[in-house]
């Protein structure tokens, strides 16, 4: 994976390919259920997803030996990372709007930045770390104010919903970053999409309505699309990039997705940007901004100053 360029250049261009690609998935989202049900379109992905793994793992050789406290630890994360977390945002989407979706799935930094405190000890919960998140939150707020509507006990379980998608991907990800680090970044996505694909075609299968599907030319490409680039790709360099930074920086991705979200539904599909979008958008990367370039700095001193005792102590 691009041996030429420096380790820190390839985290940064993974990181803004995981942006853009996952910016762009809501749009394939949009296509591929315009004639296929939800769950099935999102267990078709992973089944996919799934396959293409496998057949790269043969391409390249893997050799992998059956353990079984990995094995576990893969399960869990398949749960919390594909099973429970898409299935709880395609079930709030039919009962809140995408945009409260998009604001309240962004309260992941939150339990990131939480839980990595409190498993991860060389992340600090500094004042700019809690300052750059916030900057961030207030720039998606800002951006959909307009669509932040609450006054129903649908709204109220959707949000709820989300919410608890949001934690299980946070904790997934603070679970990786302290157990996971040595797993192969396209080896530690097989059993977890398999799980995902198997438990959400499982749920398709018992609530959803198969008698009148209809596979197009926009449906394929937007499933093909999904499964290469928003599974295959994003989530081994999801998985690369969080053993190089923090979970909370990597977090602050679901910040810029719903603006590149906001971007592609503009250029395809002619929608409008809402009234705060640039307001928004310049929140939100001040808040990335104070966030790696303050609250990271903290963390590179402490985990420093750690080293050193460490090395005066022997």
């Amino acid at each position: 994976m691009l041996p030429s360029i420096p380790r820190g250049a390839k985290v940064a261009l993974s990181y803004v390919l995981i942006c853009l690609i996952w910016g762009t998935t809501w749009l394939a989202i949009k296509f591929a259920i315009f004639t296929i049900p939800p769950f099935l379109s999102a267990g078709i992905r992973f089944s996919i997803a799934s396959l293409l793994i496998l057949a790269i793992l043969k391409i390249r050789r893997y050799k992998y030996r059956f353990d079984l406290r990995q094995t576990i630890f893969l399960l869990i994360v398949g749960l919390g990372s594909f099973s429970v977390p898409y299935g709880l945002v395609y079930w709030a989407e039919n009962k809140i709007t995408s945009g409260l979706t998009a604001t309240t799935f962004a309260v992941m930094p939150f339990f990131a930045a939480i839980l990595s405190r409190i498993f991860l000890k060389t992340d600090d919960l500094s004042f700019w770390k809690v300052f750059g998140i916030i900057l961030g939150f207030s720039g998606l707020i800002v951006i959909f104010w307009g669509d932040l509507r609450l006054g129903s006990f649908d709204s109220a379980e959707g949000i709820l919903a989300v919410v608890a998608s949001a934690f299980a991907n946070s904790a997934v990800a603070v679970g990786v970053k302290k157990y996971g680090r040595e797993i192969d970044p396209v080896f530690i996505n097989l059993i977890p999409m398999a799980l995902g694909a198997l438990t959400l075609l499982l749920t398709s299968l018992f609530i959803e309505n198969w008698q009148k599907l209809r596979f197009d030319a926009s449906t394929i490409i937007a499933i093909l699309y999904l499964a290469i680039f928003g599974s295959v790709v994003a989530f081994t360099l999801y998985f690369y990039v969080l053993k190089h930074i923090s979970v909370v920086l990597l977090s602050m991705s679901s910040f810029i997705t719903p603006v590149l979200a906001l971007t592609a539904g503009a250029m395809v599909l002619g929608e409008r940007f809402p009234a705060g979008t640039l307001l928004g958008a310049g929140l939100i990367l001040c808040g990335i901004l104070v966030l790696n370039l303050l609250g990271q700095s903290r963390n590179m001193s402490v985990e420093i100053l750690r080293k050193t005792r460490r090395a005066s102590a022997k």
